[in-house]
């Protein structure tokens, strides 16, 4: 992926002296400041693409060790930390990926646990590194304080009156929000590659409703089977079949232990998947946008509404039903 020569040559720079820290910080470049970032870590400067992404994988292994300490993991959830293909293909890597995941989960670590000062602290470098995500994320994690989600849910009430109102916002806003969806959509798409008079421009706020609400769905589950044109897309595919089974386990079985709980975090993939459904085409740029959504959903709907195994609950017999041992 040639955006590692970037980075690598950011954090070169700034470990050689010829750019500065603060300048690479404030500069407003978000690969410098993912960069600048990164050359706060411990190691050596690294010699290739390949040795900056161990300092990704740093940060996963103690982002990891931070989650165990903190008792967010079950067993379903750490083992899917540990095997999620993207995860270990991201984390690897000299991007800033590893750092937006790193802040957005403990972000709502600190929201989870009412500390709101340190939340605030790691939600701040993510408006510096993936403005998009801050904004998704900071209306979130509010809610997830003000209602104290982790320990009384939110409500299924709560949630449906939000939605409401978000829908309501986003038709009052609709005459202000579509011009700039349109230029983002024809920005991506020509980034991929695509040409500009190709792509189907959002036309009212009718198409803005039914083109929010499809492509969420669409953006967490493309790449489909028929749809990869090479190795690595074809391989995310089958990720996502994968991922989807899994995704659908786990909000099956909180539904049925905690659909208060469970409401919140729908309401939160249901905003991610939306924003990022409306304005990114290609099926590697999905997957590398998704992933630390789809992370944080698992870990804390299975933290939150205690999802063990995904397996049906069987209840265990009682004393007195079991057969008696001959003395």
């Amino acid at each position: 992926m040639p955006d590692q020569f970037r980075y690598w040559l950011g954090v070169n720079a700034i470990r050689s002296g010829e750019m500065g820290f603060i300048e690479a910080f404030t500069g407003g470049d978000n690969v410098f400041q993912s960069s600048a970032l990164l050359s706060l870590l411990p190691f050596p400067a690294p010699v290739s693409p390949i040795s900056l992404g161990f300092y990704n994988t740093f940060l996963y292994i103690v982002l990891f060790f931070i989650l165990y300490v903190k008792n967010i993991f079950t067993k379903v959830s750490i083992w899917f930390y540990l095997l999620f293909p993207s995860v270990a293909l991201y984390t690897a890597l000299s991007l800033r990926e590893t750092l937006i995941l790193f802040f957005m989960v403990l972000t709502v670590v600190y929201a989870r646990e009412s500390k709101i000062f340190k939340s605030i602290l790691f939600i701040i470098p993510l408006y510096l590194i993936k403005f998009q995500n801050f904004f998704i994320l900071g209306p979130i994690v509010l809610m997830y304080f003000t209602f104290n989600v982790a320990k009384k849910g939110m409500g299924l009430a709560k949630a449906v009156t939000i939605s409401l109102i978000s829908l309501a916002g986003l038709l009052l806003s609709a005459p202000i929000a579509i011009p700039i969806i349109n230029e983002f959509r024809l920005a991506m798409f020509a980034e991929d590659g695509g040409e500009a008079d190709k792509i189907s421009l959002i036309s009212g706020v009718g198409d803005f409703v039914v083109e929010g609400l499809t492509s969420g769905l669409y953006f967490l589950s493309k790449p489909f089977v028929w749809e990869a044109s090479g190795f690595l897309p074809l391989i995310q595919s089958f990720e996502n079949l994968f991922v989807l089974v899994i995704l659908f386990l786990i909000t099956r079985k909180a539904l049925m232990k905690s659909p208060d709980k469970l409401a919140f975090w729908l309401l939160f993939m249901a905003l991610s998947m939306s924003v990022y459904g409306l304005v990114v085409f290609n099926y590697g740029t999905a997957v590398r946008y998704r992933y630390p959504f789809v992370m944080i959903y698992v870990l804390f709907v299975c933290a939150d509404c205690e999802i063990r195994t995904l397996l049906p609950d069987k209840e265990l017999p009682k004393l007195n039903s079991l057969p008696k041992i001959n003395q």
